[in-house]
């Protein structure tokens, strides 16, 4: 495998918009093995991933123990997506992902992706109570299906796709009296809402928000979705986000990490009540069928996932190792005045950077100016240093630090590290935008 060849194939066959988008972000990389936290490209060289794909390989790269699960699952031949039984290891997973969550929390609905869970929440919502409207929070992101774009609360996201949002409205994050006003005057069939936005810019809900969210909720006949399929399996340093001591959901979302980064699965966990309302009966409860949703391929991987969750100690250990890069990270805001935030929890980090100031600003388009920093340190930290990331897609100003948890200590210094010389590097907005502007340029006479 070439890069040349990929790029060529994609951008003839694919999308070649994206192929752009990649080179002008000098991202375009083709990368042909990974192992942990490693990335290797097709010249050879090594990239150290703090990215791990928006949360999808918490547990690394290709994990042995994943790989072998899926190995021997292979090699049993047994059936797969038959569609006209009750495999066994979709019953397992169900049964592991309750006694890993609540007990409450008994009903389970698989499918392949985040924006699915999402979906089959929607429907739950709906369904259970009679009631149309759901109620998300600016920064949110649950997936752009048809179904999730309203959630966006970015018109110009949903429109050209007829997402018109007539039955979705949003609120501010962590706004508890945003919430309870919503729901007294227009009686939403569900409120989702993620512990911690990560494209809306990893912004973290203040202490007892999703509790008393759920009281709001409750109060009112909205159930609460909470949104774990970034936060959860142990990305915020413990195995998900929420507390269920304080607040049990009526429908969680979980997904991304799941997969073990091998094959792609989500699920929606119900409650009863919700699941019998919504899907009681002979006639609805296969209203969440989907083809692929359940395989033994998947099903394997994800169990296997959590176990090798539980056996490393891998949320205890995003734990510890994210407080120390958070620690650290928030020291270089001392030493770098573009730098306006860090925060986060567990190895969930984001950087956010002072917003564009000057004439040579307003001189780069609008779509371009929020983000533009941020995307220049990012393809500066992956050409010089090798070390991939990128920023938040709704909050771009924000770089987000998303490692594996896998992740040694060694490797998050060595990060905090470049960090650090591409910002005396690079110290301002207007430095940026002669570094993106040079890198045109050289392109270009190559």
């Amino acid at each position: 495998m070439s890069r040349e060849e990929a790029h060529r194939l994609w951008r003839q066959f694919a999308n070649p918009d994206y192929m752009d988008l990649l080179e002008a972000l000098d991202f375009g990389r083709c990368f042909v093995r990974a192992s942990g936290t490693r990335l290797y490209d097709d010249a050879g060289r090594e990239y150290t991933d703090f990215l791990a794909g928006f949360g999808v390989h918490n547990i690394g790269h290709n994990h042995p123990r994943v790989v072998n699960a899926l190995h021997e699952a292979l090699d049993s031949q047994m059936p797969s997506m038959l569609n006209a039984d009750a495999p066994l290891m979709a019953g397992r997973l169900a049964a592991r992902l309750t006694a890993l969550t609540h007990s409450s929390l008994c009903r389970a609905s698989f499918a392949n992706s985040g924006a699915e869970a999402a979906d089959m929440a929607i429907k739950a919502a709906r369904a259970a109570t009679g009631r149309g409207l759901i109620v998300s929070c600016a920064g949110g992101y649950h997936g752009l299906s048809v179904g999730t774009l309203p959630l966006l609360g970015r018109a110009e996201f949903a429109w050209p796709f007829g997402a018109t949002g007539a039955d979705a409205t949003q609120i501010p994050f962590d706004d508890l009296q945003a919430l309870e006003e919503v729901c007294a005057r227009r009686q939403p069939a569900a409120f989702i809402v993620e512990p911690i936005q990560g494209e809306g810019g990893i912004r973290v809900a203040s202490g007892g928000y999703l509790r008393e969210a759920g009281r709001i909720c409750r109060r009112h006949g909205c159930l609460l979705v909470i949104d774990e399929i970034q936060t959860g399996l142990g990305r915020t340093g413990v195995l998900f986000a929420t507390d269920f001591a304080e607040v049990v959901p009526d429908i969680l979302l979980l997904g991304k990490a799941l997969s073990g980064g091998l094959v792609p699965v989500s699920a929606a966990m119900m409650t009863a009540d919700v699941w019998a309302r919504a899907f009681g009966g002979p006639e609805r409860c296969r209203m969440n069928a989907s083809t692929f949703a359940g395989g033994h391929l998947a099903m394997t991987a994800a169990l296997e996932v959590l176990a090798v969750l539980v056996d490393e100690g891998l949320a205890a250990r995003a734990k510890k190792l994210g407080a120390v890069l958070l620690q650290e990270l928030g020291g270089l805001a001392a030493r770098h005045t573009v730098i306006k935030e860090v925060r986060g929890s567990g190895l969930l980090i984001g950087v956010e950077f002072e917003a564009p100031e000057g004439l040579l600003a307003k001189a780069v388009p609008a779509w371009a100016r929020e983000g533009l920093f941020a995307h220049v340190i990012a393809a500066r930290l992956l050409k010089d240093y090798g070390m991939l990331t990128t920023v938040c897609s709704l909050a771009p100003a924000v770089l987000r630090v998303e490692p594996p948890l896998v992740i040694s200590a060694d490797e998050a210094g060595t990060f905090v590290a470049a960090l650090d010389r591409v910002l005396a590097d690079i110290p301002s907005y207007n430095s940026a935008v002669w570094s993106a502007l040079w890198q045109r340029l050289s392109k270009g006479a190559r």
